[in-house]
């Protein structure tokens, strides 16, 4: 077998490049794959340019090395190359939201008997205007700390980088308020409301569960709404959350739709996979399992490890 690696190298640590030496070679060693190539990125949509140029027939599957960053980038020229290339994805970055909802291995054993099991399952792709994402849009509350982070934060405290710079500017964040006016599929409401977040996987921001029903392979986004609501109030919500009962609570609006219009009466910026998104209004719809992804055996079609 022939495959590709795009490595991000800014995404990752030593760590990351040592375990990268081990696969490689282990995949050598043990015959995987007769051909090797390596992609190093240099700056922002290196990957997704690369990808454009690729055939089908040039890999029998590509790797991609970084956070949820390089995924985007990846699925980006994937989908609007119309590739077929199964995906692997060795996790690099500060949270792989994308890669730990699949339990995908950070281990590099692991990895190995994941590319000799070569199991592969089509996962949905979400489309924002004109632009893919793996894993989530997010606007209001918090959803632009990411933005705000430096790489030299990122590497000194991980995912707790995230953590510190929101808690810095909590007073600040606490006092979100938008005004959203939502259609999701045929359904047209509005809220007033602190964040809204649309994801295809479960898990946003390194927290587990946010959208609890959401499943890579069922064709919908799922939409969840904290309404406007005191410090009091998203305490509890909070609590609710780490209780698995937040989706019942008065404060939380959790919608599932193939396809969502957002408009909002502010010009926030808004989070895509970690990125910057463009302007409001949004729309928003779904690729049913338009991309292949290599996963572990031990992965059902449910989203759940066995």
């Amino acid at each position: 077998m022939k495959c590709l690696f795009i490595i991000n190298p800014s995404a990752g640590t030593k760590t990351i490049q040592k375990k990268l030496d081990q696969i490689i070679g282990q995949m050598i060693l043990k015959k995987l794959v007769s051909t090797i190539d390596v992609f190093y990125t240099e700056k922002k949509d290196d990957a997704y340019q690369y990808c454009l140029k690729l055939k089908d027939d040039d890999y029998d599957f590509v790797v991609s090395v970084g956070g949820d960053g390089t995924v985007n980038e990846i699925i980006n020229g994937f989908i609007e190359n119309h590739l077929q290339t199964p995906l692997a994805i060795l996790p690099g970055g500060t949270v792989n939201d994308f890669a730990n909802h699949l339990h995908l291995p950070h281990d590099t054993d692991d990895f190995i008997q994941m590319i000799e099991d070569f199991q592969i399952m089509k996962v949905d792709i979400g489309k924002v205007n004109e632009h893919y994402f793996a894993n989530v849009i997010a606007g209001g509350m918090f959803s632009d700390i990411s933005f705000q982070v430096s790489k030299a934060d990122k590497e000194r405290f991980g995912p707790l980088a995230y953590y510190i710079s929101g808690i810095r500017q909590l007073p600040t964040q606490l006092h979100t308020s938008l005004h959203l006016k939502i259609t999701a599929d045929n359904q047209t409401f509005e809220e007033d409301a602190k964040l809204f977040i649309i994801t295809n996987t479960s898990q946003v921001g390194g927290f587990k569960d946010i959208t609890p029903h959401a499943n890579v392979q069922d064709g919908q986004l799922d939409l969840l709404i904290i309404k406007n609501c005191s410090t009091t109030d998203l305490i509890s919500l909070f609590k609710d959350y780490k209780l698995n009962s937040h989706e019942k609570s008065p404060f939380i609006t959790y919608v599932q739709a193939k396809e969502l219009t957002i408009e909002c009466d502010k010009d926030i910026i808004y989070d895509v996979d970690g990125e910057k998104g463009t302007t409001f209004p949004i729309h928003v719809s779904v690729k049913k399992q338009s991309l292949c992804v290599i996963i572990p055996h031990h992965f059902n079609y449910q989203g759940e490890s066995l």
